[in-house]
């Protein structure tokens, strides 16, 4: 069993090793962002580290792999994640890195299963790998309104930086006539009252 975090780093780079090229250069430029980030934060950039090493060990999976692999894991599946199967992939690769990946850290591992909608009651480590995913340049490029939560992340307002993309998300994705996701709302919610 892995203890130190270099084994748990050692063992979620074999695994992201597996991933397509495109997605091993994401997770690079998150864990990049993650250590740019953490400081700003007030986060432990080695547990920001290891949660987005393995933030998206499962975003390349199909909708059929991740069905599958919730439905042999027990996850009782909502009507939401049976519509949209991605959403599932923050919540496995989060079992992947307790089950294979030695985590224990609840903090990292909340951080990797919310990383997609963030959740109420998470803090300055899950806000780290949410924000870090989100602002990838990559991403930055195509969604030009994440320039302001670019802007806020940078003067080290995580919660003013989490809820400008939840809320700009939430109307590019109205005006998609796509509904939020719950949780979003209730973390944007969560984090206003704190």
């Amino acid at each position: 069993m892995a203890e130190t975090s270099a084994e748990q780093i050692a063992l979620l780079e074999a695994r992201v090793s597996e991933l397509p090229e495109r997605l091993q250069a994401h997770i690079e430029r998150a864990r990049m962002l993650g250590r740019e980030l953490s400081p700003l934060f007030s986060a432990d950039p080695e547990r920001v580290d290891i949660a987005l090493a393995g933030h998206d060990l499962y975003r390349a999976a199909s909708d059929v792999e991740m069905l599958g692999i919730a439905d042999r894991r027990g996850i009782v599946l909502g009507a939401l994640e049976i519509q949209q199967p991605l959403l599932l992939h923050g919540p496995l690769a989060a079992i992947w890195m307790a089950d294979e990946g030695h985590v224990s850290d609840k903090e990292v591992l909340d951080a990797v299963q919310y990383h997609t909608t963030f959740a109420p009651g998470l803090g300055p480590l899950a806000a780290t790998v949410f924000i870090a995913d989100k602002i990838d340049p990559n991403k930055v490029e195509r969604r030009p309104w994440l320039s302001k939560v670019v802007e806020r992340a940078y003067i080290g307002d995580w919660k003013a930086a989490v809820r400008t993309y939840i809320k700009t998300l939430d109307g590019e994705l109205r005006r998609q006539g796509v509904a939020p996701h719950p949780l979003a709302q209730e973390a944007y919610d969560y984090l206003g009252d704190t």
